[in-house]
């Protein structure tokens, strides 16, 4: 399987919406149970699918694309992963907030917060649904035949 192609990569979640049982690749726990997938578990899942990629290559491949988008959410700017979704960096201003105890006024500082909208695919597959196909566009222009010729020419419209 390529790592590259979005498509593969979901064909666990397909096939889970479709009834099939698909075990994840990168469970770690031995008594079966689910819990949250870690640097570990991503970095053994990535050793497992690469051929010849040791599992200190793909600790340190796993460590450097948290630590690229973290810096890349660190410098405000948002981050889309396709078929995944998107973490955007949201400016909130100051604001009153209340002490739930004594109910005194309290201030709450200016700060950058982290929001993540998963893609439509994602939606479908946590959902046990197919997830969603995007047809592909049709280039804009239209065909014309050329000079009478059996070949047709495409005339791109401005």
């Amino acid at each position: 399987m390529s790592i590259a192609n979005p498509k593969e990569m979901l064909k666990p979640f397909v096939a889970r919406a479709n009834g099939e049982e698909v075990e994840h690749e990168s469970s770690s726990h031995e008594d079966g149970a689910r819990g949250t997938l870690t640097r570990e578990d991503i970095a053994l899942a990535i050793h497992r699918r690469l051929e010849g990629m040791s599992r200190r290559e793909a600790k340190r491949l796993t460590d450097l694309v948290i630590e690229e988008m973290a810096a890349t959410l660190a410098s405000g700017e948002s981050l889309k992963l396709h078929d995944f979704g998107s973490f955007i960096v949201r400016t909130k201003r100051e604001r009153a907030g209340r002490n739930p105890r004594t109910g005194a006024p309290v201030p709450i500082e200016a700060r950058r917060v982290i929001t993540f909208k998963a893609s439509p695919n994602m939606k479908a597959a946590i959902n046990g649904k197919v997830p969603v196909t995007k047809v592909k566009k049709r280039a804009r222009g239209r065909l014309t035949p050329q000079n009478g010729a059996a070949e047709v020419v495409r005339i791109f419209a401005p």
